[in-house]
């Protein structure tokens, strides 16, 4: 049996032998790719490895993390490494060593960066690179992948390693043969730096991103020769790079030169030539493609790797119910209290629980729970409604709902029929209640049902408003507060349902013309919002041009936790307006930041042909109720504040902590008030312990399958979330957890938070980027960060804990990536 294996021989091919990664170089040279020469210890000899330095039982009884010490101090048999010298290139003196695991770069899972390069290894130190390798099976990282992914924990993994002469780039970097940020099987998307690609795909620096259409799919003789006429450059995103990534130096130590700082890394006919050779690789391999590529001084493209992207998973239609709080997190940014959840959680109810699907179809869940004082509402349905065309991007507003690796496996698939059972038993449970009547679901009138009950609500809020002023009947203004926010959740529902699909649909339709750069203005509110009113309010008030009084009279309603009924409002607590108000006055008049806005957003939509334009328009409507339906009902939730305060002055209970069912209890004396003081206090207890909880920073999680936390990987360097308002700016962390902390915002930060509402905005203007936790292209962070301009990334977990104040961080608000320099 041979000791060392040549990429060129038919032993080479077989992933069994030489691993999944060599193997795939080998078959590609097999087919005169442009592929490095290289040698493979096969798989063998680890076992032999193993078996002479005695770990053979501990490695077959799983292993643990100590075990990578006794590798990296074990012996390579002397023979192996004179058969590996032997048979190198005499004119290399500097090499890459590479794991070869025979389980990665499969079509299911990619373990990608998961086990060891070495680079720049002089021949000296082979040995110990390929014990490196090796051991890498055994990291921390690579364990806790292995548990994540496929429940394979700690157990042995068998692995060759690939030796290659190093190879100096002038550029290199990462190209899919798929789009996998949008699940685009008619684009190609490519990253390329200076020098070498670890720089890349390690996260490094901030690399030029390419976007290419790419001709539909076809039998392979044809696809070559759509490949040369029909590709196109739809996004081209070019970022300076002042550093290359030296392998000698381990880090970003070589200058670029002045001129190429600046300048693109690849020109649009050598990214074509990349993305030819892509498509190629698609063809031989038989799959969509991640591949790692190197272009040398002459120009000449070289492959590093090539993998399958993982499209065979299927996507998760079964299993505990899925529960979030991402599209609510930003409505209730605080601890709730019970009976103010459950007055909302009541509404809400009625208009999205379908018990009788849920009981036959799905996992028969309430719709909705309380964990640590947050709402979770149960998702599990969008398992079954989510659907992906054959080639195009799923639905983007059923993905936020999903978790990070769930919506991964809708990306990478090529198409998915959605649950037409739980479609049909929906239909048929509406139908059966005449469930439409409750929601005004007309995308051509619901604007104007809006308006029109805007104008009703003016005049009731204000009656309302004299009632408690003047002694009236707070139970009845109580009443008349419920039946208000039913009309008005009627109405919101659907608004956003059309907001949601009208920008999905207007985005993708400037994509596919080739207009991307019109999207981030035009997808815009095309008139001030009551939120940018707001803070022109604040910046008003903040240079002694507004009273305290005249402010609010006309914005103290609004909070910071808004959908939280006992929530504080500003006219309760105007020590956080004084704060808000000096941040504001930092900085220009926010209302002139907004009108430029408005204005290339008109300009931009001028741009447009008359059928794409007149969608435009519509999703500039909705885009602007998003934010204008939030500030009315903060208002009609002020009053109704109002009335239950005056109920705990008359009971003398802090009834804010019983639910609604205890309270009418209570009210009706089958409850004694020694037993809801009891309860009251014990609640008041754990609420304000678990506040204190999450200023410390300890946020519930953003997901929960059945009692289990999704806790999803983060990488050390490159966080991935969602893009939600274009733009590319690098600056210093600063994490809020609190509007308290609001003074610790410095000009120019990067404010980072686990979720934001109206209460936060006036922060945009200080800030320099934004970064959250939860939220969606919709939310409320995102739509004002649009409006200012404000590049923004939603969606990124754990990035309240990851990052750290004082951090320098690059945010892409276009691929919703932050890099952690």
């Amino acid at each position: 049996m041979l000791r060392v294996i040549s990429l060129r021989r038919v032993e080479a091919c077989d992933a069994n032998v030489v691993g999944a990664k060599a193997a795939a170089l080998s078959k590609l040279m097999k087919y005169r790719v442009p592929v490095l020469p290289g040698l493979v210890v096969p798989v063998a000899e680890q076992r032999r490895f193993f078996l002479e330095n005695g770990l053979l039982e501990r490695v077959a009884l799983g292993g643990d993390a100590t075990i990578a010490e006794d590798i990296g101090s074990g012996t390579i048999d002397p023979g192996l490494l004179e058969d590996l010298v032997s048979a190198l290139p005499r004119d290399a003196t500097r090499f890459a060593v590479r794991s070869s695991g025979v389980s990665e770069d499969g079509a299911a899972r990619s373990f990608a960066g998961q086990y060891e390069t070495v680079l720049d290894v002089p021949l000296s130190a082979l040995a110990s690179a390929i014990r490196r390798c090796w051991a890498s099976v055994w990291s921390v990282p690579a364990m806790a992948y292995r548990a994540h992914m496929s429940g394979l924990g700690s157990s042995h993994v068998e692995m060759a390693v690939l030796i290659q002469p190093m190879l100096e780039p002038r550029t290199a970097g990462v190209m899919f043969s798929v789009n996998p940020l949008t699940g685009s099987w008619r684009e190609m998307t490519v990253e390329a730096a200076w020098g070498h690609g670890e720089a890349v795909v390690g996260g490094h620096v901030v690399p030029d991103f390419y976007v290419v259409r790419r001709p539909r799919r076809a039998p392979r003789p044809v696809q070559r020769v759509l490949a040369r006429v029909r590709l196109e450059v739809i996004a081209d995103h070019v970022n300076p790079q002042e550093m290359a990534w030296s392998p000698a130096g381990r880090g970003l130590t070589i200058p670029v030169s002045p001129a190429a700082v600046d300048a693109p890394k690849l020109r649009h006919a050598e990214l074509f030539k990349l993305c030819r050779l892509g498509l190629r690789l698609e063809a031989i391999m038989g799959r969509p493609q991640d591949i790692e590529w190197a272009q040398d001084e002459r120009g000449r493209f070289v492959v590093l790797q090539s993998r399958p992207v993982t499209t065979t998973v299927g996507v998760r239609r079964s299993g505990p119910t899925l529960w979030t709080r991402r599209f609510v997190g930003e409505r209730w940014t605080e601890p709730v209290t019970p009976l103010g959840w459950s007055i909302m959680r009541d509404l809400i109810h009625g208009f999205i629980a379908y018990p009788k699907t849920s009981r036959e179809l799905l996992d028969g869940g309430a719709p909705s729970q309380l964990v640590r004082f947050a709402p979770y509402f149960n998702v599990t349905v969008f398992r079954h409604l989510s659907f992906k065309l054959p080639g195009m991007p799923p639905p983007r507003f059923m993905m936020e709902l999903l978790p990070p690796d769930e919506e991964r496996r809708w990306l990478r698939r090529r198409g998915q029929s959605p649950d037409f059972r739980v479609y049909a038993a929906v239909l048929k449970e509406t139908l059966a209640g005449r469930r439409w009547r409750r929601f005004r679901y007309n995308p051509f009138t619901n604007h104007k049902v809006w308006a029109q009950f805007e104008g009703e609500l003016d005049d009731k809020l204000a009656a309302l408003e004299r009632a408690l002023d003047e002694g009236g009947d707070a139970k009845r203004v109580r009443a008349e507060c419920a039946l208000l926010a039913e009309t008005y959740v009627g109405i919101h529902i659907c608004s956003l349902l059309f907001a949601n699909l009208l920008f999905q649909f207007s985005d993708g339709w400037l994509g596919a013309r080739g207009q991307s750069s019109l999207a981030r203005d035009a997808l815009r509110p095309a008139r001030e919002s009551w939120t940018v009113r707001t803070n022109h309010a604040l910046w008003r008030l903040g240079r002694g041009e507004m009273t305290e009084a005249a402010f609010m009279a006309l914005f103290g309603h609004r909070a910071t936790n808004s959908w939280e009924l006992f929530s504080d409002r500003w006219v309760e607590v105007p020590e956080h307006v004084q704060i808000l108000a000096q941040a504001a006055a930092e900085h220009g008049d926010p209302q002139e930041m907004a009108e430029e806005q408005v204005r290339r957003a008109v300009r931009a939509r001028a741009d447009l042909d008359r059928p794409l334009r007149w969608v435009v328009e519509l999703a500039q409507q909705y885009l602007l109720l998003r934010e204008n339906q939030r500030f009315q009902f903060d208002r009609l939730l002020w009053v109704w504040k109002r009335a239950y305060l005056q109920l705990e002055a008359e009971l003398g209970l802090s009834i804010r902590f019983l639910g609604n069912d205890e309270l009418g209890a209570l009210r009706a004396g089958e409850m004694s008030k020694e037993d809801a003081t009891t309860l009251i206090h014990r609640r008041r207890l754990a609420w304000q312990a678990e506040s204190q909880r999450r200023s410390a920073g300890d946020e519930p999680p953003v997901f929960l399958v059945g009692d289990d936390a999704v806790e999803p990987l983060v990488s050390d360097r490159r966080l991935q979330g969602m893009g939600i308002s274009r733009g590319l700016v690098t600056g210093v962390v600063r994490v809020l957890h609190s509007i308290d902390e609001a003074g610790r915002l410095q000009t120019g930060e990067i404010l980072v938070a686990h979720a934001t509402d109206p209460g936060w905005t006036p922060l945009f203007l200080k800030a320099g980027g934004l970064v959250m936790e939860m939220g969606g292209m919709l939310s409320h962070g995102a739509v004002v960060a649009r409006e200012y301009g404000l590049p923004a990334v939603v969606n990124v977990s754990g990035a309240t804990r990851h990052l750290v104040d004082g951090q320098r961080i690059t945010i892409d608000g276009s691929r919703g990536m932050v890099w952690v320099h």
